[in-house]
């Protein structure tokens, strides 16, 4: 038997992948199914949230949990607390997909700035056509430190890399169907 690090099985997606499980993410769709039925930052999400950690954590006795059983289990626990308009909203986007600028700068190869480009733009527009909503870009310091070598100009690079981040998450937002394209970069 494997015993995962963290104690919690695995996502699976309907794809055939497995992803970490990340309660951040069950809080956000908790926070806008609450948005939708009336409740503006319902401080319950996190709550409902943390319930059903503790129950995949406790008592759930599989290494992997699907999409739709996770999703049964927070409706499980708005209507149990009386919550039917919020569960009435409730869905469960994709998991956030996170890209790393520091695999993508070890990808590219030290010191060049355009094979990162490059590889970045391709990445965010792989990503606008995809079913997820939310990005998760991170290691910006990182990557800095393998782009820049030698180089002093650390804070115009950083300013480039943001800005390329921005307008190709614009494109993105104008081109996808539904839910806009989300970014968050750390």
């Amino acid at each position: 038997m494997i015993a995962f690090l963290d104690g919690m099985p695995l996502v699976a997606l309907p794809d055939g992948r497995n992803t970490s499980f990340d309660k951040r993410w069950i809080t956000a769709s908790i926070s806008n199914a609450a948005e939708h039925a009336g409740y503006h930052r319902w401080w319950l999400a996190e709550h409902i949230a943390e319930s059903v950690t503790v129950y995949l954590h406790r008592d759930f006795a599989e290494n992997s949990v699907g999409i739709l059983k996770l999703q049964e289990a927070v409706l499980e626990v708005l209507q149990s607390l009386g919550f039917e308009d919020v569960a009435g909203h409730y869905r469960l986007p994709d998991p956030p997909v996170r890209l790393s600028l520091r695999e993508l700068a070890r990808e590219a190869g030290d010191n060049y700035e355009l094979a990162f480009f490059g590889l970045l733009g391709e990445r965010l527009r792989g990503l606008a056509i995809s079913p997820a909503e939310y990005i998760e870009i991170r290691d910006l310091t990182e990557c800095l430190r393998l782009l820049e070598g030698r180089r002093k100009r650390a804070q115009g690079l950083r300013e480039e890399i943001v800005a390329f981040i921005r307008k190709q998450g614009e494109y993105s937002g104008e081109s996808r169907q539904g839910a806009p394209l989300q970014i968050q970069l750390s």
